[in-house]
């Protein structure tokens, strides 16, 4: 038994010595052709890319999509089981003609066009929309002449502020001179007379991406093959790929974002209205409702990344736009508990020894300098309410509800959670009760 045990050990120490020089081999480089993709995906846009191994791009049907070919190194990392780019290392532009194909038939013959992306609210915004041409310039420019303005306001500020520095301190020594004298001033005398701090203007709010060229692709509900044909007429080797453009099953529905204020980066959904949101003990859970379009789960998968896995017989509701002009009721039964606004707030992080965050209401002037980490209705779920069933809605104006908004909400006790260690445990118990009594009867 005890060479038995010994040669086990050996064995798997082996296997794990194997497994961790596999890992820290360096990967194989492949040099191939994939297409990189900037698609709408139903909010705004994401990038990503097609690898060789995947031989379908989705789309998302009636929308301007980018796609371009590069040359690249690629090579397959496992921890994530997926194809990386190394678009650093080598990224050469494949020149020609992109191809569409339907039946058999050439329906379309792309040239790469200029086009850029217009964030309203911002790069890290929610939205994003498309322009190509001469729009996509005339954006750009004025994007940049935002930029220029921006930066000659910063430079008249600081020179506004060390003048203003050197006021104040002229300022508060003639005020200290005139007291040393014995005159003496009221609070509303000093604050008539004080020299005034400038402010700091802000950054423009949207933001347009540098115009770049691409293939850019519009087409409606169907199948398709692409290709690239290259300027001496033949076809590139590796550009021929299927294309599916889909689009969504439902439209307007409305779900939830749910933010947990103990662990606001575990972001959980509440799409479906026949879903149950439980919460126990003290707790605070921030609302962030969502219109909703559904679409199927391998197709949306598939577009967000090629190389997503998904299953084409099951849908999945895809968040599109906020829901900002509601107020969030919380209610039992006909008696309503609280009436709740959007609020931005701002995660801030709690210096010391130990990580930790505060979520604070975001105060745009004492916070010039940053922008809110998220918007949201706020719920404070206080200890003493009764372990029983509530419910949230979102109500436009008085006594007319959001369509779809209703979810009900269950408060459980926390109290005696041990008890459910007995009987998770329980199964073990039985098992080596049957264990002990049949090694009993093999032994009489």
């Amino acid at each position: 038994m005890r060479k038995l045990t010994i040669f086990l050990t050996i064995t798997i120490g082996w296997i794990f010595c194997l497994a961790a020089l596999s890992l820290a081999q360096a990967p194989t480089l492949r040099e191939q052709l994939v297409y990189g993709l900037n698609v709408f995906n139903g909010k705004g846009y994401g990038g990503g890319f097609a690898p060789y191994t995947e031989d379908t791009i989705y789309l998302i049907a009636d929308k301007d999509n980018t796609i371009s070919a590069n040359i690249t190194l690629v090579y397959f990392w496992p921890i994530t089981g997926k194809y990386v780019a190394g678009f650093q290392a080598l990224n050469e532009k494949v020149q020609g003609t992109l191809e569409i194909l339907q039946g058999g038939q050439v329906i379309k013959a792309l040239k790469k066009e200029d086009n850029t992306l217009y964030y309203p609210e911002g790069y890290w915004g929610e939205s994003a929309i498309f322009y190509q041409g001469e729009e996509a310039h005339a954006y750009f420019e004025k994007f940049t002449q935002a930029i220029e303005e921006y930066y000659k306001q910063i430079s008249e500020f600081y020179t506004a502020q060390t003048e203003y520095q050197k006021n104040i301190d002229e300022f508060l020594n003639e005020i200290k001179e005139r007291r040393d004298k014995g005159e003496e001033f009221t609070i509303e005398e000093i604050e008539k007379s004080i020299p005034r701090e400038p402010k700091q203007p802000a950054p423009p709010i949207f933001y347009v991406t540098a115009p770049k060229k691409d293939y850019v692709i519009n087409l409606p509900l169907g199948r398709y093959k692409i290709r690239i044909r290259a300027e001496d007429g033949t076809i590139v080797q590796d550009s021929e790929k299927e294309l599916v453009t889909f689009t969504s099953r439902r439209t307007g529905g409305t779900g939830y974002e749910i933010i947990p204020g103990n662990r606001w980066t575990r972001r959980e959904a509440c799409d479906d209205p026949s879903w149950l949101i439980y919460a126990a003990g003290k707790n605070t859970l921030y609302f962030s409702p969502f219109i909703q379009d559904e679409y199927n789960e391998l197709y949306y998968n598939k577009l967000l990344d090629p190389q997503n896995p998904g299953r084409e017989e099951k849908w999945r509701w895809v968040h599109i736009q906020a829901i900002k002009d509601v107020t969030l009721l919380f209610s039992k039964g006909k008696e309503t508990l609280q009436r709740i606004v959007r609020v931005p707030y701002y995660v801030e992080q709690i210096p010391g020894p130990e990580l930790g965050y505060e979520i604070v209401e975001f105060n745009p002037e004492e916070m010039f300098d940053r922008q809110a980490t998220f918007e949201g209705y706020k719920l404070d779920l206080a200890p003493t309410l009764e372990k029983a069933s509530y419910e949230i809605n979102l109500e436009k104006r008085e006594g007319e509800f959001f369509q779809g908004g209703r979810r009900e909400v269950r408060l459980v006790k926390k109290e005696n959670t041990q008890s459910l260690y007995i009987f998770s445990i329980f199964p073990l118990l039985v098992g080596a009760v049957v264990f002990v009594t049949r090694r009993r009867k093999l032994g009489s």
